[in-house]
């Protein structure tokens, strides 16, 4: 997740991060202290090499076994109704 409320962050910054910039070292081996796991190597997961971004819209189902869409929930539900929103509509 740190990686894409980096890219988000960076979009929103109009710098955008490339997709085959290198994650820092200090964050992988701070990623594989902490999870026992190496973490990624690059900012786009390979991305850049197949060729194409690949997205699944909301709109198909929320899937709680997804850490992004449990992320995007989360969020949704901490956030929208401070805003007198509902988290399903926006």
């Amino acid at each position: 997740m740190p990686r894409a409320w980096t890219h988000l962050t960076a979009i929103a910054a109009h710098r955008p991060i490339p997709l085959v910039a290198e994650v820092p070292k200090v964050w992988r081996d701070h990623v594989e202290l902490i999870s026992g796991q190496a973490g990624p190597t690059h900012m786009g997961d390979g991305v850049a090499e197949r060729g194409r971004v690949w997205w699944r819209s909301w709109e198909v189902g929320y899937d709680p076994a997804d850490p992004v869409d449990f992320a995007v929930m989360a969020t949704r539900e901490a956030v929208f109704p401070l805003h007198g929103l509902d988290i399903w509509f926006d």
